[in-house]
């Protein structure tokens, strides 16, 4: 939806909307955070990886996921870019007349 959300809002007849694009970039300790709710997130689709044989349980081994990530991260120097995330807002124009 965020490549038509300008469109969106403007067909709906508001005026042009301001826009904002934000994402977590970071690395080390400073990356804890994210890795833990990426983590969080691998952990909620468990049932749906070991479904589709994608990973077992033991391989992931959820409780020292976002450890793990994190220690890898900070051992090989690398940057984490996490997804972006789209926001836009208008105002709706005056109404005149009574209600």
């Amino acid at each position: 939806m965020a490549g038509r959300l300008y469109g969106t809002l403007v067909a709906a007849g508001l005026p042009t909307p301001t826009m904002r694009m934000q994402t977590f970039i970071g690395g080390g300790a400073q990356c804890a955070d994210y890795l833990h709710a990426v983590a969080d997130l691998v952990g909620s689709m468990l049932p749906s990886i070991e479904q589709h044989g994608v990973a077992s349980a033991a391989e992931i081994d959820p409780a020292t996921l976002a450890a793990r990530m994190q220690q890898e991260t900070i051992s090989g120097g690398c940057l984490i870019i996490g997804r972006s995330v789209v926001g836009a807002w208008a105002r709706a124009p005056e109404r005149t007349g009574s209600r």
